[in-house]
């Protein structure tokens, strides 16, 4: 990419910009994306197309979504092989539901460096649609990627953790130092792969989401506290034993697998229909 196109944008720190310009570090994301000719693939977030320009390379047909209308010609101007559809659209607002209609029977690939201030929240976000989701490639601040790769006993294990592990097995491809992105971030990041966990999920995918959130934000609130004094309000000690779960323990003690358990458990016995917050 020209580097005076390149400076020629002022990042919007509103919006969480800070754009990858290592092309080493670009090449081996791109190889390990692992794109083939006719996958489906929706990039979040392209900016500058870093990682736009070397995909449209390789895939035939290539979806992106940005919010900031001022890098249209930027994104417009770079000399993509393949055809790029270039949607300018907030992709925590985007219909997700029209776009995969579009595409039935078509698993899509989603990948991106995901802007800061939206990564958590989008992640959540797109749980919804796990199953309309061959994989994701995201980049994240290291502390967040950090709460999603956690496991059970370790401080950084919570409910980020195990809402996003609930659904996902996650992959931790590489980490990358912020002196590698424009402008330079106050923090490092990590680039990992979501694969959706193939399960025969006995009820709605939103119903799964919003019983692990309630369960997990109970467990949670008071994150030294016990089970005793917290899901307690939810299960009684001969339910928590029943999975395994010693009333004694904490919430970061807890295995995903049984929070699994927990929750398709309480779907049951209290028929949830509703959203609890």
């Amino acid at each position: 990419m020209n580097n005076i196109k390149f400076y020629s944008h002022i990042p919007n720190r509103k919006l969480g910009q800070n754009f990858l310009i290592n092309k080493d570090i670009i090449k081996f994301i791109i190889k390990s994306i692992n794109i083939k000719y006719n996958d489906k693939m929706l990039e979040i977030g392209p900016g500058l197309g870093s990682l736009t320009y070397p995909v449209s390379q390789i895939v035939k047909e290539l979806i992106i979504l940005e919010i900031d209308k001022s890098l249209h010609p930027i994104l417009y101007d770079l000399k993509f092989k393949n055809h790029v559809k270039i949607i300018f659209a907030n992709a925590m607002t985007f219909d997700y539901n029209n776009f995969f209609d579009k595409y039935q029977n078509k698993l899509i690939r989603f990948f991106g460096n995901l802007p800061y201030n939206i990564s958590t929240a989008f992640l959540l976000h797109i749980l919804r649609y796990k199953e309309n989701i061959y994989d994701m490639h995201f980049m994240f601040q290291k502390e967040v990627a950090d709460r999603i790769i956690a496991q059970p006993h370790d401080k950084k294990y919570g409910r980020l953790s195990i809402v996003v592990q609930f659904f996902f097995t996650i992959k931790y491809i590489l980490s990358i130092e912020k002196i590698h992105f424009f402008p330079v971030p106050k923090v490092d990041s990590v680039f990992l792969k979501f694969s959706p966990i193939n399960k025969l999920y006995k009820y709605n995918i939103i119903q799964y989401i919003n019983t692990i959130s309630y369960i997990t934000k109970i467990a949670f609130q008071h994150r030294r506290k016990i089970l005793k004094h917290t899901l307690c309000h939810l299960f009684h000690l001969k339910e928590l034993s029943y999975f395994g779960i010693n009333a004694l323990q904490r919430a970061e003690n807890i295995s995903v697998k049984q929070y699994f358990q927990l929750t398709e458990y309480f779907i049951k016995k209290t028929n949830i229909k509703n959203i609890f917050y």
